[in-house]
């Protein structure tokens, strides 16, 4: 029997998608506004190729469409995955994702946050 292969996605900030195309993952879309990504997420769940969408949290919570947001929140497959975009994470948060971004990529985020770059 033959397994399915699937892709992981990502919606969210500029620095967010820059990350994951960084990592690895070319299906990376940048989205500002809740209407950018309501379209950019209808399209990746009705993918039958995409296993795991990766998605800021404060996109989500700039989403209106109900229809998109039950899915959001209830989707098996794809899992959809919510996580802090970078400029919305509390100190701690920030932490982990930097800890995160060093360990995928090998760049210190926080570095440049801390010397004003």
């Amino acid at each position: 029997m033959k397994t399915k292969d699937y892709r992981i996605a990502a919606v969210g900030s500029d620095l967010l998608t820059l990350g994951m195309k960084l990592a690895g993952i070319s299906e990376s879309y940048p989205a500002h506004e809740g209407e950018e990504a309501e379209a950019r997420m209808h399209e990746l769940l009705g993918r039958d190729d995409i296993g795991i969408i990766i998605v800021t949290s404060g996109l989500v919570k700039k989403m209106r469409d109900r229809k998109i947001l039950n899915a959001v929140n209830n989707s098996v497959t794809p899992l959809v995955v919510q996580i802090p975009d970078y400029s919305e994470a509390g100190e701690e948060e920030a932490d982990v994702l930097n800890k995160l971004i060093l360990r995928a990529i090998g760049i210190d985020l926080s570095a440049k946050k801390k010397s004003g770059g």
